[in-house]
C-alpha cells in the first residue's frame, strides 16, 4: 500500500482569548481576511469624506504582521487617520533582527503611529452612544502587563487582530471519523525529524500543523521560510517513501528575515551577512527579487514580474500627476 497523508492546513487567528475579540475584531492572516479589512477602510473613508474627524485605528499585536499591517495603513490614511498600535512587550517586533526592527521604529515614527507598548486588551466594547451600524466605534480597555502603569482606554473605528493562532487540527478529531493525533499544547503534531507524525508513519505534518524541533530541542516559529522550507524535504520523503529509499531528516536553514513597510519600503536582513539590513527603496526591491526567486516556476516569475512593473508604471504616473497637480496648485 503505497497512500501517504500530507497535513497541511495553516492556522487561523485566535480571537477567543479576550471578550469582545470575536465580535467586533478583525482578524489578518487569510486573503479573505485582507478583502475584507481593505472593504472596512473604504467604508470609513467615504463616511470620514469631507470632515475632520480622524479615522481610528487599533492594531493588536506588534509582531511582523501587525507592524507591517500599521505601517500599510497609515501610508493609506495620511492625516485623514489615526493608527494605534498595542503590544503587551515593551518593544516591537521582540524577537526580529535588530536591524528589522530599527527600520520599522524610523517608518512607524515617521508616520505617526501611536505605539501604546506594554498593554493589553482586557476587553473590547461598541459603543452604545453610535446612533448606526455605519457609525459603530469601538472601546478598548487596556490593562498594563506591570504594576504601577495606568489603564487606557481607547475609542476607535476598526479593531485590527493579529496575534495569537491555532493550527486547525484539532478539527480533525472532531469529525465522524477522527484521526486522533500527537498534538502539543499549540494543538500542532508531534513530528519526528522526516516530518512523519509520531505514531503514523504513513503521515506527514508541515507548516502550523507540525510541531518540529531544531538539533537543540526548541520549537521551529511557525513562519513561511520554515514552512518552504518543510516543503520540500516532505516532498522528498513522501517520493522516498514510496519508493523504500532513506528518508532526510529536516535541516531548517535560517536565510534571514524581511518584512514590508509600505508600497516602497521594506526591511530585509540576510543571515549570512552579519550585521547589514537593507531598508527603504532598496529593501523593497530586494524582498520582491527574493519573492521571485522563490516562485515555482520561470512561468510564475514572469508573470508575478511584468504585473509588478506594470502596478509601479501606474502607481509612478499617478504620483507625477499628483506631484505636478500640487506644483501648479501652489501646494
Amino acid at each position: 500500500m503505497t497512500a501517504r497523508l500530507v497535513l497541511a492546513l495553516g492556522a487561523e487567528t485566535k480571537l477567543d482569548v479576550v471578550p469582545g475579540a470575536v465580535e467586533y475584531a478583525l482578524p489578518f492572516s487569510t486573503l479573505k481576511d485582507a478583502h475584507r479589512v481593505n472593504e472596512k477602510l473604504i467604508q470609513l473613508e467615504r463616511k470620514s469624506f469631507g470632515n475632520d474627524s480622524p479615522i481610528r485605528v487599533a492594531i493588536v499585536g506588534c509582531g511582523y504582521s501587525g507592524v507591517e499591517l500599521a505601517a500599510t495603513i497609515s501610508e493609506r490614511l495620511k492625516d485623514r487617520g489615526v493608527v494605534q498600535a498595542i503590544n503587551v512587550d515593551k518593544s516591537i517586533l521582540p524577537n526580529a533582527p535588530p536591524g528589522n526592527r530599527e527600520s520599522a521604529q524610523k517608518v512607524l515614527s515617521s508616520r505617526n503611529v501611536q505605539l501604546l507598548l506594554g498593554y493589553f486588551v482586557r476587553c473590547i466594547k461598541k459603543d452604545d452612544t453610535t446612533e448606526s451600524h455605519n457609525n459603530e466605534r469601538f472601546i478598548l480597555e487596556l490593562q498594563p502587563a506591570e504594576r504601577g502603569v495606568e489603564s487606557k482606554v481607547i475609542e476607535v473605528d476598526l479593531v485590527l487582530w493579529t496575534v495569537g493562532s491555532k493550527p486547525l487540527l484539532a478539527e480533525l478529531e472532531q469529525s465522524d471519523k477522527p484521526i486522533y493525533l500527537p498534538l502539543n499544547g499549540r494543538g500542532q503534531a508531534e513530528t519526528d525529524e522526516t516530518l512523519r507524525v509520531k505514531g503514523h508513519p504513513r503521515i506527514f505534518a508541515v507548516g502550523d500543523s507540525s510541531a518540529v524541533r531544531d538539533g537543540n530541542g526548541n520549537l521551529l516559529p511557525g513562519t513561511a521560510q520554515v514552512a518552504f522550507q518543510q516543503a520540500d524535504f516532505a516532498g522528498w520523503n513522501l517520493w522516498a517513501a514510496i519508493n523504500g529509499r532513506p528518508l532526510l531528516p529536516f535541516r531548517f536553514q535560517n536565510l534571514g528575515e524581511m518584512m514590508s513597510l509600505g508600497r516602497y519600503d521594506a526591511a530585509i536582513t540576510p543571515s549570512f551577512i552579519d550585521g547589514l539590513t537593507l531598508e527603504g527603496p532598496i529593501g523593497h526591491t530586494a524582498r520582491k527579487i527574493a519573492y521571485l526567486i522563490r516562485l515555482p516556476t520561470d512561468e510564475h516569475r514572469l508573470k508575478v514580474g511584468i504585473s509588478w512593473l506594470a502596478k509601479s508604471a501606474v502607481e509612478s504616473t499617478a504620483l507625477l500627476q499628483d506631484t505636478i497637480t500640487k506644483m501648479l496648485s501652489g501646494q
